[in-house]
């Protein structure tokens, strides 16, 4: 079926989305059958009279209907009629086949037969428990929760009492209940000047001041973090130090250090938000471990694990800053979800979750093998222990642009104006490699994004 070719002169929807339909009418009528192989998209782009990413565009609206699927190497191929005749999948609950947010940066999913079931089976075991899981409570010192989570921790290189271990339910919220103990209305905080938005969105929140301070390679430049702190105004230091989001770069031990320095001369607390430190392989100490007295630290599963288990570990400077923060998480959150909490210490315990981070680590770096092929010509910044990637746009795209060029492929694009805090916005943007999609939906997006910013915006326009 490789000679197949839409006729699309009767349709007035945008051209992509005409391919994507007839793909599905021809499904219907019987013209196209389960198994069947579609034209190369360039070879189908030639036949039709368009440009390459409208086709590929329109391959990649019919894949997300459920209609078509891609191997790499061998080709795209007709899935067959249940998705598009309301059968199969396409019946189940709307809610949990909602599109991935690709706002957010997602580690690549699980599609491993067996470890997806022993996911199913920590799941299973929390059963026999679920009444009691479902009571509110609080975490006690000595209990198997606050275990777990210092031994998920060694993973970063950090040795905390397990007593001394804080919960919040997911980094952003312990990075509201950090910021509310130590600061008022007015108050500065500083961070670079391209850094993580959820620590906009919080500042603003709080109506704090947040203040960008520059960097070279290596991260903040000490100095300016100093006269920073000669303002007096200036609260608290937040970093992302490892795979930061999202320019990938990590802070050297050094840099690390000089910061630190800093910040104990001054009395400046450090927020370290690191996410990403489980993922990295570089086996930099994490500030915490060099400068306990001054630093908050905050260690999601959101990237290493799952982002809907909603589970951070926090350490505080000390006892006094702790209860503070105990007390502004059951305000604001009562308590951690219970459910939450045991899912994720059965998983540490049993090895899931050190399963889990294998896979979210190999996969990144074939994603991120995968793409730098593509964007070998192209100026960008890259980790191959994370999954995501700071591409610079070259001469005659713009952001908005470029945005708009990609949205329906399958890697998430986000402008470089949701992470500059300080000074005008790059022509830059974050890509994501994660999520729901398979490495045969990664390569065919960023074939069409290697062909686009090959060319200029004018030529590759998906509208017709």
């Amino acid at each position: 079926m490789t000679e197949w070719c839409p006729d699309l002169s009767a349709s007035s929807a945008p051209r992509y989305a005409a391919i994507a339909d007839a793909i599905e009418e021809d499904i219907r009528t019987g013209r196209l059958s389960p198994g069947d192989r579609l034209p190369a998209q360039r070879q189908l782009a030639a036949r039709l009279g368009l440009d390459f990413t409208t086709v590929a565009r329109g391959y990649t609206e019919a894949r997300r209907r459920g209609a078509i699927s891609s191997m790499v190497g061998s080709g795209t191929f007709v899935t067959g009629p249940d998705s598009v005749l309301g059968g199969g999948v396409a019946t189940r609950d709307a809610k949990r086949l909602s599109p991935p947010d690709f706002s957010m940066n997602l580690p690549p999913e699980v599609s491993d037969p067996g470890l997806i079931a022993r996911m199913k089976e920590g799941l299973a075991a929390l059963s026999a428990d679920l009444i009691p899981l479902l009571r509110y409570q609080t975490i006690p010192e000595k209990d198997p929760d606050r275990q777990a989570a210092a031994r998920w921790l060694a993973g970063v290189g950090l040795k905390p009492d397990p007593e001394d271990i804080l919960f919040a339910p997911g980094a952003q919220a312990a990075l509201a209940g950090i910021l509310a103990t130590l600061c008022e209305p007015g108050d500065r905080i500083a961070c670079e000047a391209v850094t993580y938005p959820g620590i906009r969105s919080i500042c603003g929140q709080l109506r704090l001041e947040l203040f960008g301070l520059p960097s070279d390679e290596e991260g903040i430049d000490p100095e300016a973090f100093r006269k920073a702190c000669l303002d007096g105004r200036l609260k608290a230091l937040y970093l992302n130090p490892t795979l930061h989001n999202p320019t990938t770069c990590t802070l050297s031990e050094q840099r690390r250090r000089d910061l630190a320095t800093v910040a104990q001369r001054h009395g400046v607390p450090i927020l370290e938000d690191d996410p990403y430190g489980q993922l990295s392989r570089k086996q930099v100490p994490s500030i915490a471990a060099l400068a306990p007295d001054i630093t908050w630290y905050i260690g999601s599963l959101s990237k290493s694990v799952g982002a809907g288990l909603r589970l951070a570990h926090v350490l505080a400077p000390d006892r006094s800053a702790a209860w503070q923060f105990a007390r502004s998480q059951r305000t604001s959150s009562v308590m951690i979800s219970p459910l939450t909490t045991a899912l994720a210490t059965r998983w540490i315990e049993d090895g899931t979750a050190r399963a889990l981070l294998r896979h979210i680590r190999s996969e990144s770096a074939a994603r991120q093998e995968l793409a730098a092929r593509y964007l070998k010509s192209q100026k960008f910044e890259a980790d191959p222990d994370g999954f995501h990637i700071w591409l610079a746009l070259p001469e005659g795209w713009s952001r908005p642009a470029f945005v708009s060029q990609m949205r329906n492929q399958a890697v998430g694009v986000v402008e470089s104006d949701a992470f500059t805090i300080a000074g005008k916005a790059e022509e830059t943007v974050r890509l994501c490699l994660g999520g729901p999609h398979d490495r045969a939906q990664i390569d065919s997006a960023f074939r069409v994004i290697s062909e686009a910013l090959a060319s200029t915006p004018d030529k590759t326009s998906t509208y017709f």
